[in-house]
């Protein structure tokens, strides 16, 4: 059986009654579905909820401008790999190197040829579909929208801390258990992950999965080591559930470590290596940098924090 049509939805984003009736018409004959908000609040609010395929933002709305929207929309795991196209008055290249700096995709100035917007709309949702911006276990955001997101708070510099999370012994976990409860495994520790993002909910976090059992949080220093005990604390008390009975009462697992070492492996350990964003000016620095302070947490072979060469728990 054929796989059902797809018709992409666009998400219009305009104070203007009459630019929303006219976008609407012409996007409507171009052959999609469309979906208009007409402040900076409303926005948010449906692209959460419905999962637009393109949004077009005017930079000028109320509320909350266009510039803001799309940092919020871009700091969101829901809505974070949306594709954002800027419908501006604007002619100030300087109001339109704001707008790329936020996390727009592209833009187009008013008055706009109708032909050239749908073309722009239909290229930027080709590029999208052609970009693994999220993980297909978890959904979360992957490789290419966990960099933007570095490289957008190291441009606007601001100070943070990158915890790289990452299960202990992950293949022994595998060899013993099989594929599917990995899976298992790799779930739950996401689900802590957007938990922990609930739970501190007044500090604005992003979660992303880089591949496998390795993930990626962004948060502010002062919350750092207790959203990185948090996660390590739920996981170590839930993952239990997905070892055998056996293994749980003797608390530990027989396995084989990479090295091919048989060792008792610990239940549900998790290494969490953090370093602040500071002193570092580039995506590849600071991920290296990390990815030494979570090799630093596995040496322990127990749950373990390192946070700038501290080990916090």
């Amino acid at each position: 059986m054929s796989e059902p049509f797809h018709k992409p939805t666009v998400l219009i984003a305009d104070d203007e009654p009459n630019l929303r009736f006219l976008l609407s018409n012409a996007l409507a004959q171009a052959g999609f579905d469309v979906l208009a908000a007409e402040d900076g609040l409303d926005l948010i609010r449906i692209a959460q909820e419905e999962m637009p395929d393109v949004i077009l933002i005017d930079l000028m709305l109320p509320g909350i401008d266009g510039y803001e929207a799309i940092r919020q929309l871009r700091n969101d795991t829901r809505t974070a790999h949306l594709p954002i196209i800027i419908v501006t008055a604007r002619t100030n290249p300087a109001d339109v190197v704001i707008g790329f700096d936020s996390g727009a995709d592209d833009y187009v100035t008013k008055p706009f040829n109708e032909a050239e917007l749908i073309a722009r709309i239909r290229s930027l949702l080709r590029r999208t579909a052609q970009r693994p911006v999220r993980n297909p276990l978890t959904g979360l955001p992957g490789n290419l929208l966990i960099s933007e997101e570095i490289r957008y708070r190291l441009q606007r510099g601001e100070a943070f801390v990158l915890l790289y999370i990452d299960l202990n012994d992950f293949k022994a976990f595998n060899d013993a258990y099989g594929f599917a409860r990995g899976d298992q495994a790799i779930l739950l520790l996401a689900n802590i992950c957007e938990q922990s993002q609930r739970h501190f909910a007044s500090h604005p976090t992003f979660l992303g999965h880089i591949g496998g059992d390795d993930f990626v949080m962004l948060c502010p220093t002062s919350i750092a080591a207790d959203l990185a005990i948090w996660i390590v604390d739920q996981y170590e008390q839930a993952a239990r559930a997905l070892y055998d009975e056996r293994d749980r009462e003797q608390g530990f697992l027989i396995g084989h470590d990479r090295a091919g070492n048989l060792r008792q492996i610990s239940i549900g350990a998790v290494a969490i290596g953090g370093v602040s964003s500071h002193n570092y000016t580039s995506v590849e620095e600071l991920s290296r940098a990390a990815a030494d302070m979570k090799h630093a947490a596995k040496v322990f072979g127990v749950s373990a924090v390192v946070i700038d060469h501290a080990r916090l728990k």
